[in-house]
């Protein structure tokens, strides 16, 4: 097997090239990558649990609370008290974000569909089912 065949190579280094536009574009945010689509996660619903923004974006939980805590330092997020559980705190957008929502929402979804444009839709959907069976992919199965 060649190097270039490395599916880890392969995925980091779309990644980087995805990223890279990503970035490119949020800079005048003042937004990190990783800021920005957890403010994205938070624009598409609100009021999310931490652990459930874990989830949502796939990262651990150690990781979104230091998100969150930069996120709220600077404006972008506020944590309240549940209303049902005050020792739980969710996760709403300041008047600051709710003021640049749809301009960042247009942002993802404009930088988003640039790669999109280069799949049709069958091809899209097909690439969806690998990155899926990736996911499922359980330790025994990777290290076999």
């Amino acid at each position: 097997m060649l190097f270039k065949d490395c599916i880890c190579f392969q995925l980091g280094k779309t990644v980087r090239q995805v990223s890279k536009a990503y970035r490119k574009e949020i800079t005048s945010y003042k937004l990190t990558h990783g800021q920005f689509f957890m403010m994205v996660a938070i624009m598409e619903e609100e009021g999310l649990l931490p652990s459930e923004l874990a989830d949502k974006t796939s990262q651990d939980r150690a990781t979104t609370t230091g998100l969150l805590d930069r996120l709220e330092k600077d404006r972008w997020v506020e944590r309240r008290s549940d209303k049902n559980d005050r020792r739980s705190l969710r996760i709403f957008l300041t008047p600051q974000a709710r003021n640049k929502r749809e301009e960042i929402l247009k942002l993802f979804q404009k930088t988003n569909q640039k790669f999109l444009n280069c799949f049709t839709q069958e091809e899209w959907d097909q690439m969806q089912n690998f990155f899926n069976r990736l996911d499922q992919c359980n330790e025994s199965e990777l290290v076999s």
